[in-house]
């Protein structure tokens, strides 16, 4: 009985781990998203000083994001998410005119990224 109980408490573990780490990439992945909206925003009006601010913000919790998620989340679903982070930053700098699709991109895959971690039955089992 002692095993049962063991196991038993293994797997509550587990789940547990699991839609906690479900839940906070998908908090951290739609704060990015609403600061990417804010960019596309202030871009738009012509505001270059805190589009770059907003750029180097979302850099700066990328990074602080992908430290933590490495542990739970493979490495080269990352990798590019990080490329175009530091991509947008430059961009924003340098006033370049890809930075409406590097955007685009960043949303994109912070889309995939967030529902990939999104429990759902068929990704289960």
């Amino acid at each position: 009985m002692t095993r049962v109980k063991i196991s038993a408490a293994i797997l509550f573990l587990l789940v547990g781990i699991s839609a906690f780490s479900s839940i906070w990439v998908n908090h951290r992945c739609d704060n990015m998203l609403k600061e990417i909206n804010t960019i596309y925003e202030l871009a738009e009006k012509g505001d270059k000083k805190s589009a770059q601010n907003y750029a180097r913000k979302i850099n700066a919790d990328w990074e602080s994001f992908r430290e933590k998620a490495s542990v739970l989340l493979k490495y080269d679903r990352l990798i590019e998410i990080d490329r175009l982070c530091s991509r947008i930053v430059q961009l924003t700098e340098n006033e370049g005119e890809e930075m409406n699709a590097e955007l685009a991109e960043l949303r994109d895959m912070l889309e995939m990224l967030k529902s990939g971690e999104t429990p759902l039955l068929n990704s289960v089992f």
